[in-house]
């Protein structure tokens, strides 16, 4: 038997997966595709090879699970209506909560795009704030039916509403430099979460007694244009130039249109409890480590902020 089982052992899962692996946990991550067998295998991590569309291979990798973490997101060939897509959503969520029946414990990572759009952008939203389902987008609307089909089928679940999740890797780096990062001015302000931090909250859920809901989240929800402007300064580059917000509506893809326009100001009244104090409480502590551990070598004018 497994102690833990990572559903969906992408760029957080296998963070995740390290990290249970050098607490003594016997862990093991599924993936899709031949390619991403081989990285897990790359990062001391047992594989488990599932295809997406047979929940028959689920049950095979999930059936002597002791504890599972979901980071699996709903399928990207959903039909493009809304209604179909709802169902084939909670259609994949029975199916997997058939096959991780037997687990202890299951931890699902969700989105705080499951609350919905707060009519007031200034509004905070916490574990206590109940969702608005005239008010979800797409991505919200969808994981919110894979949660409340979860519930549904009675499993000891333990939801994590996941904030933007940023980290070595999944910096803005790549885009600056490529100057193929789309800003525009008057932006909402959009909650984060540093990869090894929500690693700490998610390995916390696998605990007994923890909660059934927490919100992952830092303490510095600001506009994406703030978070582009400080990471030039890190890098020594100049500062971004934002286009108007009606040249970014004409050209962002719908989905990139909904992440960017939708940002919710989150704060968790459970994480404290759960995990104490973050590693990386805000933006400014969080980027400048993950450009550290990519090797980039902080501009001047980047160390002195750190001084001040």
């Amino acid at each position: 038997m497994k102690d833990v089982v990572v559903f969906g052992c992408g760029y957080v899962g296998r963070r995740l997966a390290r990290r249970l692996i050098s607490a003594g946990l016997d862990v093991a991550g599924t993936t899709t595709t031949e390619s991403n067998l081989s990285a897990l295998a790359a990062h001391g991590i047992p594989g488990l090879l599932v295809d997406r569309d047979d929940p028959e291979t689920w049950k095979g990798a999930l059936k002597d699970a002791r504890l599972v973490v979901n980071l699996a997101p709903p399928g990207e060939s959903l039909p493009t209506d809304l209604s179909e897509a709802t169902a084939a959503t909670e259609a994949a969520a029975r199916a997997f909560a058939s096959a991780s029946r037997d687990a202890e414990a299951v931890v699902y990572g969700s989105t705080t795009g499951a609350f919905g759009q707060p009519e007031d952008p200034d509004a905070w939203i916490d574990e206590t704030t109940p969702t608005d389902p005239e008010r979800l987008g797409r991505r919200g609307a969808l994981r919110l039916a894979y949660e409340d089909a979860l519930r549904a089928a009675g499993l000891p679940l333990h939801v994590v509403r996941i904030s933007a999740i940023y980290g070595p890797g999944r910096t803005l780096r790549s885009s600056i430099e490529r100057e193929a990062l789309l800003l525009f001015e008057g932006g909402p302000p959009t909650s984060r979460i540093h990869v090894d931090d929500l690693t700490r909250v998610l390995e916390a859920m696998l605990r007994p007694g923890a909660p059934p809901l927490v919100v992952a989240c830092d303490e510095a929800p600001v506009p994406t244009l703030e978070v582009a402007r400080y990471t030039c300064t890190l890098l020594g580059r100049p500062a971004p130039q934002a286009v108007p917000r009606a040249d970014a509506e004409r050209v962002l893809s719908s989905r990139a249109l909904e992440m960017r326009l939708q940002g919710r100001r989150c704060r968790s009244l459970v994480r404290p409890g759960l995990i104490g104090a973050l590693a990386f409480p805000t933006y400014r502590e969080g980027v400048r480590a993950s450009l550290e551990a990519e090797g980039v070598m902080i501009a001047g004018e980047g160390r002195d902020m750190a001084v001040a």
